[in-house]
């Protein structure tokens, strides 16, 4: 759509009413025009309540629902909307612009505001060119990268560039933007239940609202990592899909990675149609910078390798893929949530046992290529004794510290970074209502992490193949049951998971739940010493490292020489290095990859 002051587009992958719900849609009179990007589960029985109060449908489209919605509820029609959504709302004759993203992120926007003007999109390099300057990096938003391995909240690595908030709609008139928050996560606050209950009520909504986002006019499948969250949404999607269901999991050649066999079983259990691939060397070279190209952000977890491998298989078999994204957020499976309690206790002993003794002790452990070993969690453990829960939490899920940052950049950039707000924000803990410091840590990671970490990584890569993810554990019903129930209950009897593994129990082999958890979590440390060897040696040679003026070589090399040599595990830093550096040539520097 174009007239004299605005001009929307859109690129679709065609999921619902391939035929006629082609974008941009307008209403009856031309006076509304909409752009939208994700998937409206309940269009169907919205789009038969808005017939019966007089609007008329000219597509099977779920785009049109929002549109009428809109016309019908305003603004409030977001609280009408299940599913994951980013969309925009053009008015011609008002001149002004209304936007809007679902209530946890799943859905990518980004935005600009030149002069005299405003702009937005689903990807920061479609925005490049509004800026009306060449692409120059944001530093205070590069300096929480360098910390926690992605762009928290509003951050973007563009200056100029900003996320749209998710749980928020806003309007544009003369181009300026003002937004409301429409949605808050709330953890912990609801009515006390024993755990049986709440397993029978996760699988009963789990149920549902897998059976709603199995929609789809395309072939749908499942990806299957061989942990819970993905096993309880295969299990209700081939209890509900009336056939065998397409499955999809990726194996490692690294044993110490690899959880293909868990998926596997799990699939067999279920009676899946399973589909395993191998991550092979050749994949894994020929991937690297097809990904990097595909990133128009620096990312820190090396995650997204494998994803966009395995989303690329699936392709071929599939066009929509249903995953357990959102479940270790929502349910309690990250280590750090136990971690936090033993903390509590650790902060009560001697200050020469908890600041000198045990962290010396930690120190002189041998490095372990292991996923989650004892090594990593202990070395992580004792960091940040001396910061608030809500900080050091950050700091164990992060890469540099302040120290580490302030040896590895130049002193000029340090400059640009100073003025970086400490994260987590002041105004972000202020939203954290909760007693208890588990739902408080889970209601800062559904703010933060999973929005700029896990919805991220999904979203870009399965897009870069051409495939639609969907994530029905965060579906609304599913988010507003779990996420009020205490964090006791989620880890009943210090188990992680306790509530989903009660759920799966009579459905999965018993020793499936007691597996340590892998997830699609690669072995990027022993990459960085094998295959990846030779890429990290050009992107860093001396030359190239000074060419840049960001970072000092000899820490660079320090880093680099003490990872080959197992005196440290720096695979998780380093790999942060490499995005970024990747970043910094194609958007910056105008320059090309190294030669592999």
């Amino acid at each position: 759509h174009q007239d004299s002051h605005a001009l929307l587009g859109t690129c679709r992958l065609a999921i619902i009413d391939i035929a006629s719900g082609n974008q941009p849609i307008y209403n009856k009179d031309k006076s509304l025009v909409i752009v939208f990007n994700g998937e409206i589960y309940n269009h169907r029985d919205l789009r038969a309540r808005l017939e019966a109060r007089g609007h008329i449908f000219h597509t099977r489209s779920d785009t049109e629902v929002i549109l009428c919605a809109f016309e019908e509820y305003g603004p409030d029609c977001v609280t009408h909307l299940d599913g994951m959504f980013a969309f925009a709302v053009w008015n011609p004759r008002q001149r002004t612009l209304f936007l809007a993203r679902d209530r946890l992120g799943i859905k990518p926007l980004y935005m600009a505001q030149p002069k005299g003007g405003f702009a937005f999109a689903s990807e920061p390099r479609a925005l490049l060119d509004s800026l009306g300057h060449p692409p120059r990096p944001d530093w205070m938003s590069l300096g929480h990268f360098f910390s926690l391995g992605y762009f928290p909240l509003e951050d973007c690595a563009f200056e100029g560039i900003g996320k749209f908030p998710a749980g928020h709609f806003g309007h544009v008139a003369n181009g300026k933007l003002t937004t409301t928050r429409y949605w808050q996560p709330s953890y912990g606050q609801g009515a006390p239940l024993s755990l049986a209950e709440a397993a029978h009520r996760v699988s009963e909504l789990s149920a549902k609202v897998v059976e709603k986002e199995l929609e789809s006019d395309v072939p749908v499948g499942v990806f299957l990592s061989g942990g819970l969250d993905s096993s309880l949404v295969a299990l209700q999607a081939q209890r509900a899909g009336g056939g065998k269901i397409p499955s999809f999991s990726l194996g490692f050649e690294e044993d110490t990675h690899d959880e293909s066999a868990a998926a596997g079983e799990i699939a067999e259990a279920l009676g899946l149609e399973h589909h395993p691939f191998r991550l092979s060397r050749d994949m894994l070279r020929e991937s690297l910078f097809t990904v990097a190209t595909h990133m128009d952000e620096p990312f820190g977890d090396s995650t997204v390798l494998p994803l966009f491998v395995l989303s690329r298989l699936a392709r071929d078999h599939v066009k929509v893929a249903l995953t357990g994204w959102g479940g270790d957020e929502l349910f309690g499976g990250y280590p750090t949530y136990k971690a936090h309690r033993l903390a509590a206790l650790y902060r009560r002993l001697p200050s020469l046992l908890s600041r000198r003794l045990v962290p010396s002790l930690v120190e002189r452990l041998p490095v372990s290529d292991r996923y989650m070993s004892f090594e990593f969690k202990a070395k992580r453990f004792v960091k940040g004794m001396d910061h608030s829960p809500e900080e050091q939490h950050f700091l164990w899920m992060g890469y540099f510290g302040a120290e580490g940052i302030s040896r590895l950049f130049r002193g000029e950039i340090l400059d640009k970074m100073i003025h970086a707000t400490p994260f987590p924000p002041a105004q972000v803990l202020e939203e954290l209502h909760e007693e208890d410091l588990l739902d408080r840590i889970m209601h800062l990671d559904a703010l933060t992490f999973l929005e700029g970490n896990g919805l991220f990584q999904a979203d870009r890569m399965t897009m870069a193949a051409s495939l639609e993810a969907r994530v029905p554990l965060l579906n609304r019903e599913m988010v507003d049951f779990v996420a009020a129930l205490p964090a006791a209950l989620k880890m009943h009897g210090g188990q992680l998971k306790a509530v989903l593994k009660e759920a799966l129990r009579p459905h999965l082999p018993p020793h499936i739940s007691r597996l340590p958890k892998k997830g699609f979590g690669p072995p990027s440390s022993a990459w960085l010493r094998g295959i990846f060897s030779d890429v990290l040696d050009s992107c860093f040679t001396q030359e190239r490292v000074e060419e840049s003026g960001l970072f000092t070589y000899m820490e660079v090399r320090r880093l680099i020489d003490e990872h080959r040599s197992r005196k440290a595990d720096h695979g998780r830093k380093l790999w942060l290095l490499l995005s970024y550096q990747f970043w910094h040539d194609k958007f910056i520097h105008n320059r090309p990859f190294p030669p592999l």
